[in-house]
C-alpha cells in the first residue's frame, strides 16, 4: 500500500498533493510501469482521507496518461520512454497554480460567424478600456511613449514569467520571453531563426492556416496524423522533420491531450540531433474545466528543446496582437545576433497596459469569470444531449480540456440531426473533417460526424433553443 505523509503537503489540497507524490513516483520508477494502484476505497481509508479525494488525485493522473484505467480491474501505472526531462519540474508544476490565462490563434480557420463579440468578449473589451485609461494617467510617460525593445518591455516579460510560473509550471528568465504582434509573426520570426531548409512538421487534422504559413515561408511541411495520445511517433520518424509544431495540452480542432509517455517519446525525439525542436502553442490548455490543468510540455524539457509559444487573443481580444514566445538560451543567442534588429511590434503602451492586468490579478479574475461560463455551458450541453440521445448516438468527448469540445454524432440512428439543430439554433461549429489537410491519410469515421463546439457560443438563452430544436414537441430527428 502507497504511504504518504500527509502532514508535509504544505498549501497544496489533499488530492493535488496525493496526485504529485503518485506522479513523481512513476516518473522515478519506485511505482513500475504496470503495476496495480491501491483501490480507491482501501486507499483512502489508509491515509484516513475522503475516497472523492482519491477520485479526483487518479482522474488527474488518468487525464494526463500517467496511469490507465482497466474495466473491472482498477488503475495501472503507464510505462514512461526515457527522455531529458528536468527532474524538479514535477516537483514545482503548478503547486500553486492560480487560474491560468490562455490565448488561441486568431481564428484557426474558423469560419466568420465566430467573430462575432460573446459575452467574454465584451467583458474583455471593457477591462482592456479599464486597463488602458489606468495606463495613459497614471503610469510614467517616459515608459509608455518610448519605443520598447525588439524583445518587448522588461516589465511585461518579467510580468510573463511570474504567470507562467504559477499557472504553468515554468521557471521562464524574462530575458527568453519575446513578446510579438500575434502567433503568426512569431511563427515566421522562428522560421527566420531555425531556417528555411528545416523540414516543418505540423498535425493533422489541425490549424491549416500553420501550414499556409510555413509554406508561404518557402519551407517544406509534413503533415502527421494522429493516434489516441498524440502526434502519431512513427508517422514523426517516417517524415524526416526537423522542427515539430504541436498543441500538447488540447490539440485543435480533436481536443485530444497528449499523453505523458508520448510526450517523453517526443523529447526524445527532439534531443536525439542537435536543431530538432518542439513548437509548443499552449492556446488554451490552462483552461482545462476539470481537475488540474496540464503541465506544459516546455515544464518537463531539459535538453531545451521546447519552444514555447502561447497569445492572449481569446482571452482578451485577436484585436490587441499581444503574443509571446520562450525561446531556448542557445536560439535566445541567435536572436539577438540576427533578428535584435527588429523594431518591437506592440505598441509600449499596449505592453504596459498588459502588464498592469497581469501584475493586479484582474486578468486572473477575469479569466475566473469565462471558467465559470465555460463550466455553466458545458454542463448545459452534455444534459441536453443526454436528453435528445439517451441511447448514445451522439456523445461529447474531451469536454474538459478547454474552451471547446467535440461532439461525436453517428450519422446513422438520427445522430446526423445534431448538427442540423446547431445550424437551426445559429450555433457556429466547425466540421472536422475539414481540417485535414491530407485527405488520404487519418479522417473521420464514415458514418459519424465529429464537429467542434465553442462553449463561449452557448449562452443560456441559445441552449434553451437548442433543447427546444432536440426535444420539443415539432422536433423530427429523422429529416
Amino acid at each position: 500500500m502507497l504511504d504518504y505523509n500527509l502532514e508535509q503537503r504544505g498549501g497544496a489540497s489533499l488530492y493535488e498533493y496525493v496526485y504529485q507524490q503518485i506522479r513523481d513516483d512513476i516518473v522515478a520508477g519506485r511505482i513500475a510501469a504496470g503495476e496495480h494502484l491501491p483501490s480507491k476505497r482501501a486507499f483512502a481509508s489508509h491515509l484516513g482521507i475522503s475516497v472523492i479525494t482519491i477520485e479526483n488525485a487518479y482522474s488527474q493522473l488518468l487525464a494526463e496518461g500517467y496511469i490507465c484505467s482497466k474495466p473491472r480491474r482498477g488503475y495501472y501505472a503507464c510505462e514512461l520512454p526515457e527522455a531529458p526531462v528536468l527532474a524538479s519540474a514535477a516537483e514545482d508544476a503548478d503547486r500553486d497554480a492560480a487560474p491560468a490565462s490562455f490565448g488561441v490563434h486568431d481564428s484557426y480557420g474558423q469560419p466568420e460567424q465566430f467573430a462575432a463579440l460573446s459575452p467574454s468578449a465584451l467583458e474583455a473589451a471593457r477591462l482592456w478600456q479599464s486597463a488602458l485609461r489606468a495606463t495613459l494617467t497614471s503610469e510614467d510617460e517616459r515608459e509608455i511613449f518610448s519605443p520598447a525593445p525588439a524583445q518587448g518591455t522588461a516589465r511585461l516579460r518579467r510580468a510573463i514569467a511570474h504567470h507562467l510560473r504559477g499557472t504553468r509550471g515554468m521557471n521562464v528568465n524574462p530575458d527568453n520571453i519575446v513578446i510579438g504582434a500575434g502567433a503568426q509573426l512569431l511563427d515566421t520570426m522562428l522560421v527566420q531563426l531555425l531556417g528555411t531548409d528545416k523540414i516543418y512538421a505540423v498535425e493533422d487534422p489541425g490549424y491549416l492556416r500553420l501550414t499556409r504559413i510555413y509554406q508561404a515561408m518557402g519551407c517544406k511541411v509534413r503533415h502527421i496524423p494522429l493516434d489516441g495520445e498524440g502526434v502519431n511517433l512513427g508517422e514523426l520518424l517516417d517524415a524526416g522533420a526537423d522542427v515539430l509544431h504541436l498543441m500538447p495540452s488540447h490539440q485543435y480542432p480533436t481536443g485530444l491531450v497528449t499523453s505523458i509517455a508520448r510526450r517523453y517519446a517526443l523529447l526524445s525525439w527532439a534531443a536525439e540531433q542537435p536543431g530538432r525542436y518542439l513548437i509548443e502553442d499552449d492556446f488554451d490548455c490552462e483552461f482545462r474545466l476539470a481537475g488540474k490543468p496540464i503541465p506544459a510540455l516546455a515544464s518537463i524539457d531539459a535538453a531545451q528543446s521546447v519552444i514555447y509559444t502561447n497569445t492572449f487573443s481569446k482571452s482578451l481580444s485577436s484585436a490587441l496582437r499581444l503574443a509571446y514566445m520562450v525561446l531556448p538560451d542557445e536560439l535566445m543567442d541567435r536572436f539577438r545576433r540576427e533578428l535584435g534588429f527588429y523594431a518591437s511590434s506592440v505598441s509600449s503602451v499596449d505592453q504596459v497596459a498588459l502588464a498592469r492586468l497581469l501584475e493586479s490579478g484582474d486578468y486572473e479574475r477575469h479569466v475566473n469569470r469565462v471558467r465559470v461560463r465555460a463550466r455553466e455551458a458545458r454542463d448545459g450541453l452534455a444534459a441536453i444531449v443526454r436528453k435528445a440521445f439517451p441511447t448514445g448516438e451522439v456523445s461529447i468527448e474531451h469536454a474538459d480540456a478547454g474552451l471547446y469540445c467535440t461532439v461525436v454524432a453517428e450519422c446513422e440512428a438520427g445522430g446526423s440531426s445534431f448538427a442540423r439543430a446547431l445550424m437551426h439554433s445559429s450555433i457556429p461549429f466547425i466540421d472536422i473533417s475539414d481540417c485535414f489537410w491530407c485527405t488520404d491519410g487519418a479522417s473521420v469515421p464514415e458514418n459519424s460526424t465529429q464537429i467542434l463546439v465553442q462553449y463561449d457560443d452557448l449562452s443560456p438563452k441559445v441552449l434553451k433553443t437548442l433543447e427546444l430544436q432536440l426535444t420539443g414537441p415539432l422536433c423530427n430527428l429523422s429529416e
